[in-house]
Order: structure tokens, then sequence, then C-alpha cells
């Protein structure tokens, strides 16, 4: 991706060919499938797809928490130039302090149950900087952060339990404790997906914000295809595992190329209520015995013989946007 464009210092991460199988009582379940994109400083990157699709699995798979069932097939994901799954145990942990941070899609699993906002938001800012800071300098960041997430009255949110507060007001904390520690790439999973619509547009802006602030690198996963468009600069539509488009993000929604893309746009609804919005038919294939081919194949229906039998490559067809399929030029 944007080969040869990238200065070295600006390359943050970089995932290549990454293949990732789940054992499941000795079965193998194949969900990632030759991933490949690379993100640098100050870039907005999304990750949009059906339920299901691999999202998720990518960013943990960035910050090697994948579940221990979890096997990696092949390729490679290197943070600042390193390979995380060669990292030592304190290469790993200095990463995670300093360098890449995650806002899970849901809050209640992220904070502990039994400690207040205020004992588990000082102890991450203390994990992830200056372990002699004086715990007042500490305590106006978690504030600070807190009031710039919207939530009012932040002495009060950081004597609470996590219990106390309502789903939003918990993504808000979590999306303040990882701005507060001062990453360089934030990976966000879903960081709307509890909060009303204005609440949700003006943590995006936030977000943005301090991309264009601090420089940092933001990795979204979201459902929302009007979220991705306005909130990233670079886009990967994602299917059963794989990368089938990827490019400027206002480059794919006006030119999609994949139809797996075309089908996707087309199921979101219609402002003039002309026409009501078509699912895809069809179903994710199985993990277990996926398509040899393109894994969107048995759903698409411009597909032909030679899409069932082998993996289409991946193909540039203008500037920085690529799509893995044969027939991307003859458009749908």
């Amino acid at each position: 991706m944007r080969d040869g464009m990238i200065a070295v210092d600006d390359l943050l991460l970089e995932i290549s060919d990454l293949s990732v199988t789940f054992d499941v009582f000795g079965h193998g379940y194949h969900v990632l499938d030759g991933i490949s994109f690379q993100a640098r400083k100050g870039e907005r990157i999304g990750l949009v797809g059906e339920s299901g699709c691999g999202k998720t699995s990518t960013l943990k798979a960035i910050l090697r928490v994948l579940p221990r069932n979890a096997v990696i097939n092949g390729g490679s994901v290197s943070f600042s130039g390193k390979d995380v799954y060669k990292m030592s145990g304190r290469e790993l942990d200095l990463m995670r302090r300093n360098g890449a941070g995650m806002i899970f899609q849901d809050p209640s699993s992220a904070l502990n149950p039994v400690f207040t906002i205020e004992s588990q938001f000082l102890t991450a800012l203390k994990y992830s900087s200056d372990a002699g800071a004086p715990r007042s300098e500490l305590y106006s960041r978690a504030a600070q952060a807190l009031e710039n997430v919207m939530l009012a009255d932040p002495e009060r949110i950081m004597k609470s339990y996590p219990y106390q507060l309502s789903g939003g007001m918990k993504q808000r904390v979590c999306i303040a404790m990882t701005i507060a520690a001062g990453r360089q790439l934030m990976l966000a999973d879903e960081p709307g997906t509890s909060l009303d619509v204005t609440i949700q547009d003006q943590i995006l802006r936030l977000i943005n914000q301090l991309v264009q602030d601090k420089n940092l690198a933001v990795i979204m996963v979201s459902h929302s295809l009007g979220v991705i468009r306005e909130s990233t600069s670079y886009v990967n539509i994602m299917y059963a595992g794989t990368i089938v488009e990827s490019g400027g993000t206002e480059d794919v929604f006006k030119k999609p190329a994949h139809p797996y893309t075309v089908a996707l746009m087309a199921c979101v609804p219609k402002l003039t209520g002309e026409e009501l919005s078509k699912g895809i038919p069809g179903r994710v294939p199985d993990y277990s015995e996926p398509p040899v081919g393109c894994r969107f194949s048995a759903r698409c229906q411009f597909a032909r013989d030679v899409c069932g039998r082998m993996k289409p490559p991946r193909t540039e067809i203008s500037p920085e946007h690529f799509v893995s399929c044969y027939f991307a030029g003859e458009g749908f």
C-alpha cells in the first residue's frame, strides 16, 4: 500500500499478508486470510464490512491479544519497524504502554466493576507514562480528558464505579483513557456504538482533532459507511477475512470497483425514500471450509468459473486504489 510514498520515519504500522486460524475443538477456522495494509502518523484508516468479517480480530492481532486458540499461519505485523510477534515481553509491554491503545466496542468488558473510575484511570496513566509523576498531576490529566469527551462533572465520574454509569458514559471513559495516555496509534473498534448521535459526532470530531494536533494515527472499525466516509482518509473494505478493496476514502466511495463494495453501498437507505435498500443475498462462507478462490464468489452475481477456483490478485486500478477481483475493470 502506497509503497515508495511513505517516509520511513512516518510509517508506524505495517501488516503484511497476515493469516490467522482459530483452533476450535481440533478444527481450524480460517478467519484472516492475507490481510495487508499500512498506517502512518497522522493518518485515519477505516476498516468496514459485515459482522464477522474479521475487523476486530485484525485489531487484536496488532496488539497481540488474540485468544489462545489463535494460530498465526503466515505474514507479519510490524510496529515502528519491529515485528510484534518477535518482540520480547518487555518490548511488547512498552509498545502497549506508549505505542498502540485500543478502544473496545463493549466498554463494560474493558472496565473492572470492583474499582472506581479514578483508580482505573490513574493506574492506566501511571502505567503508560512516567511512573514517578505525582498523583495530583495524573488526576488533572484524567479530569481534563473526561471533559474533552463531554463528560460533565469529572470529579463525580472519577468517584463512580462502572455500574453507576450508563453505557455511553462508560464508552467515553474508555475513549478518554486512551486519549490521555498519549499513544501513537489508536485502534477504535466501533467507538460510537453506545453513544447517541450528537455525542458520537463530538467524539469523532475530537479524534480527528487529535490526529491533526498530535500526529496520531487512527484505525477505525465501523459498520457505518457514513462514519467511515466522514472520519477516515483511507479505507479497507473487508469481506470474510480478506480485504477486497482499499484506497482513498473518497475515491472508493465515488468509484467502488469490487462487487461487494458496490453491494454494500447499495444497502444504505436512500434519504429520498424512493426505494427500500436491498440486502446482499446469501451468507458469509463457513470459515472452517472457506472457498478456494474469491470468498465472495458464492454471493456475487458477476462471478465466473475462475472466481471459485483461484484467489484473485490484488490489482491497482488507479493511484492508491486496489481491488482483488478478476473483472474489476469491467464495471458493475
